[in-house]
């Protein structure tokens, strides 16, 4: 399935238009084209003809396609059958989560469906089986991420979703955030070791040099988040102790912070032995009752961290690529 996946979504076959009805005529009637060939060209036509939004979706855990309104395709999975859905975003790929794809969740994501929920996530472009736009290098395609938040979120409204929750694990979260600012359907957002900006640095990219090249930005629209937000975040994971604490001061009423000792980095926390099931279990808590949160709430378990001071930028390109984000 992920072959096949690869090969229509990098190959030329989604980049043509389909045959028209008169040229799979004239295909049927030449004689040199057998009758069998003819048949397989009308459906290779009826398969690659789909909405402009999304594509058809097979069975349940079947991975399937959408499109973003620049018309980049991605590919998705949705789990579970509940009329309450929460859309997850994956995070750019770090040291100890290499690569970085859709599959992080699923641990969390079994929990989510465990509890009633139906879950969407996806391979943001140039991520795990969906191609890349603009290079082959992830970084150059983040800025554009926002626009899978903006799909999915079309996806669940057209398939009834009753109310639609927001989860994103570092860039996840910074696009979210960001999303999250104009759409009205999210009952909550939650964001893991998401970064203010990102990318951080224009040295990894070339688009900086293109017209319109901007980046993810959260921190800029946070505050116009109307919905309940809960922020996560390991106090010794570089900077999301501080960038998260800036979320959690900017953004409106109500907010919830909560603060892990340790250097683990978004799925990372939700999935680790010793502190994950007290996160997921926050999550979990959050979901039922967002509105739980009174006003701006702070659960601090590393009392002896600063956020002025619990942040190691990254040194070199590698880093500021992979745990920075």
């Amino acid at each position: 399935m992920r072959e096949r996946l690869l090969k229509l979504l990098d190959g030329a076959l989604l980049r043509l238009a389909p045959p028209s009805p008169q040229r799979l005529l004239q295909l049927a009637s030449n004689r040199w084209m057998p009758f069998i060939g003819a048949l397989m060209a009308i459906a290779l036509a009826l398969a690659i003809v789909v909405p402009l939004a999304l594509a058809t979706k097979s069975d349940q855990n079947d991975p399937f396609v959408l499109q973003s309104a620049d018309g980049a395709r991605f590919v998705a999975e949705v789990n579970g059958d509940g009329d309450d859905w929460v859309l997850l975003g994956h995070m750019f790929p770090t040291k100890r989560t290499k690569p970085t794809h859709r599959g992080i969740w699923n641990k969390f994501a079994e929990r989510l469906v465990a509890e009633g929920y139906r879950v969407l996530r996806w391979d943001f472009r140039c991520h795990g089986d969906t191609p890349c736009v603009y290079s082959r290098k992830p970084i150059e395609d983040v800025p554009d991420i926002y626009l899978e938040w903006e799909a999915a979120i079309d996806y669940a409204v057209e398939e009834g979703a009753q109310q639609i929750y927001g989860i994103g694990v570092s860039m996840g979260g910074t696009s979210l955030m960001q999303v999250a600012a104009y759409r009205e359907e999210f009952v909550a957002v939650s964001a893991i070791s998401s970064p203010n900006i990102f990318p951080n640095s224009s040295k990894n990219t070339s688009r900086v040099t293109e017209n319109g090249f901007d980046k993810l930005d959260g921190l800029s629209t946070v505050g116009e988040i109307q919905v309940p937000k809960l922020y996560i975040a390991g106090a010794r994971n570089q900077c999301s102790y501080w960038q998260s604490n800036r979320y959690f001061k900017a953004a409106g009423e109500p907010v919830r912070f909560v603060i892990y000792e340790t250097d683990l980095h978004g799925t990372e926390i939700l999935d680790d032995e010793e502190i994950g099931p007290d996160a997921v279990q926050e999550v979990l808590d959050f979901l039922a009752d967002p509105h739980g949160i009174l006003g701006k709430e702070k659960r601090n378990l590393a009392p002896d961290a600063d956020p002025h001071t619990e942040c190691f930028p990254p040194k070199d390109d590698e880093d500021e690529e992979g745990e920075g984000d």
